[in-house]
């Protein structure tokens, strides 16, 4: 039989698959993981890491195991340890409660401020298509978790980027600890090659473009600008990055949105690992996933994704909306 779930928007199931990228599966090795995966792919380590802060309360020690802002988003790795810890630090999903179950140590809240203003309310975006991008996982232990943010000036309108420079603070309660942690960084940008392809490609009524690319030793960031949707309506097509040498470009994190702009364009955000160091071009495929929606005369509405023997997503790849661009 094959395994089904539940369809969701674009950018909520970016978050979802999220959590398996190669990104996450590196934190194991310590705090330069992410950048030494991307040295790897890219023979170099140029990417900003940040001086890790660590605290101590009631024999539980918090620190930031891995701190990089490349750029295109800011990456952190919170990382706990002490005595009598149980249970994993993201708290676990329990169906028969229908709710999440903390146990000691594990992260109850968690609040994020650049240069000492609300992540939440940078930039003073109103809606969720105007603040940043903030996606938290587990890491490669039950000890750690991981957090991509992403600033909202790609998404359309006279969004504001993040400071080149910015002091990064994580206020995090913990369960069992009496007062929250904070753990305060300085992240400086690294520079990226930033590239303008404006290629459009149609189907249909319906077109995309790919308007711009930042491409960096740990990731690039790609912005795809759709048109010829109804508002407020999901194509269902979806999007992913290979590199000319077959290496497949894990998404760190996708948002995307169409109120930021009078003609309801929907402007898409992703951020893929890097590419290889041999790489010459980069593929932006596009798929639809194959699904059985929830109304029978309705095929566009939200319903059951299918996926193979394996488990993984059926893509039913559209060759006419494929995009190849050179970064070298």
């Amino acid at each position: 039989m094959k395994k089904a779930y539940k369809v969701m928007s674009s950018a909520a199931l970016v978050g979802a698959l999220l959590l398996g990228t190669a990104w996450g599966a590196a934190e194991a090795a310590g705090p330069t993981a992410a950048a030494a995966l991307a040295a790897k792919s890219s023979g170099t380590l140029s990417a900003a890491k940040a001086k890790t802060p660590s605290v101590t309360q009631q024999g539980i020690t918090l620190e930031v195991s891995q701190a990089i802002y490349d750029g295109n988003y800011v990456g952190i790795t919170l990382k706990r340890s002490g005595e009598g810890l149980t249970g994993e630090i993201n708290g676990k999903y329990d169906e028969k409660i229908q709710d999440i179950i903390y146990e000691k140590g594990a992260i109850k809240d968690l609040k994020l401020f650049i240069d000492g203003k609300s992540a939440y309310e940078y930039g003073g975006g109103k809606s969720m298509s105007q603040r940043p991008s903030i996606v938290r996982g587990p890491g490669a232990t039950p000890d750690t978790m991981k957090i991509s943010m992403v600033d909202p000036s790609w998404l359309g309108g006279n969004l504001k980027a993040f400071p080149n420079k910015f002091k990064l603070t994580a206020k995090v309660t913990l369960e069992g600890v009496d007062k929250p942690y904070t753990l305060t960084m300085t992240l400086q940008k690294t520079k990226g090659k930033a590239l303008k392809p404006n290629l459009t490609k149609k189907r249909g009524d319906y077109s995309v473009t790919l308007s711009k690319l930042n491409v960096t030793s740990t990731s690039t960031r790609v912005q795809l600008i759709e048109k010829g949707l109804d508002k407020n309506k999901s194509s269902h097509i979806m999007y992913e990055a290979v590199d000319d040498q077959g290496n497949e470009m894990a998404m760190i994190s996708g948002h995307g949105s169409d109120e930021n702009n009078k003609n309801g364009d929907t402007y898409n955000d992703f951020v893929f690992s890097a590419s290889g160091k041999d790489a010459k071009s980069i593929t932006i495929k596009a798929f639809e996933p194959g699904f059985v929606p929830d109304d029978p005369n309705d095929p566009s509405s939200p319903g059951i994704f299918k996926t193979d023997s394996n488990g993984e997503l059926i893509k039913n790849y559209i060759k006419e909306l494929e995009m190849t661009v050179k970064v070298k």
